[in-house]
């Protein structure tokens, strides 16, 4: 399995604070049959920026870390970003690790209670960026939880959707497991990722929520969601969604596109 959001890296935002924590999350990582981490602390606007040479720094020490203690474990840099009325200029201005630093796909998380207005404008800016977003843990949204299908425009104009494995678990509530099974029957899940912090509080554990997938959608489902998509992401690949929608379509001619574009910038 692929893990794509994860907190492992010591010191930067509010996962382990030490490297022995670090190396302990990957061990049981590795133990449940994840083999690629990538590993994307927080970038929060006055709460926590990892900066990107910290966070490569960071990835490049745990990685000699775990082949000293003979952890197999691949582990590759990111960030979960959080999404702001300025994302396209610090994207701009190289302001955050994309995934895997692969230029293609940036981790973005919502606020806790809304979808702030807007979103789909700046998100249609990303596409025409080349770029796609995986929206992570929308589930924990009080939104989306009101009335999943407020992700169906998102998802149409070819942005993804990540589930907190903890989620499909059922430790973030009824109410929360519920909003994550009916995205996930909706086809509007497409990786379920672990968002470790601790390993008391949310371990880097996917084999339940991988179990919960196949019960509810099937062992193809659950192959595609926990492995073959994250490789692709990782590959910098397209991903198939019977939701997306050609962006042409979405929003009228190429001409209207362009304009729209630089009305925003």
């Amino acid at each position: 399995m692929i893990d794509l959001h994860a907190h492992i890296l010591p010191g930067l935002d509010d996962g382990p604070a030490e490297q022995t924590e670090s190396i302990e999350l990957c061990r049981v990582a590795s133990e449940d049959g994840i083999r690629t981490i990538v590993a994307t602390p927080h970038v929060y606007h006055g709460l926590h920026h990892a900066a990107k040479k910290d966070t490569l720094a960071k990835v490049a020490e745990l990685r000699q870390e775990l082949d000293a203690a003979g952890i197999e474990l691949e582990i590759l840099p990111g960030a979960e970003v959080s999404l702001t009325a300025d994302l396209v200029d610090r994207l701009e201005k190289d302001d955050f690790l994309t995934l895997a630093d692969g230029g293609k796909y940036i981790l973005l998380e919502l606020p806790n209670n809304v979808l702030p207005q807007g979103i789909d404008d700046l998100l249609f800016s990303l596409r025409l960026m080349g770029l796609r977003a995986i929206i992570s843990h929308p589930e924990r949204n009080f939104a989306v939880r009101s009335d999943t299908e407020a992700l169906s425009g998102i998802v149409e104009m070819g942005h993804l959707i990540q589930l907190t494995a903890a989620s499909l678990a059922g430790r973030f509530g009824e109410e929360t497991y519920l909003c994550a099974r009916r995205l996930l029957e909706s086809d509007l899940c497409h990786v379920v990722a672990s968002d470790c912090h601790s390993l008391r509080g949310r371990p880097p554990i996917l084999s339940e929520a991988r179990e919960t997938v196949r019960s509810v959608a099937g062992r193809e489902n659950a192959d595609r969601i926990f492995e073959r998509n994250p490789a692709r992401i990782l590959a910098g690949d397209e991903i198939e969604s019977p939701r997306e929608k050609p962006v042409a379509a979405a929003k009228g001619s190429k001409r209207k596109l362009m304009n729209w574009f630089r009305r925003i910038r």
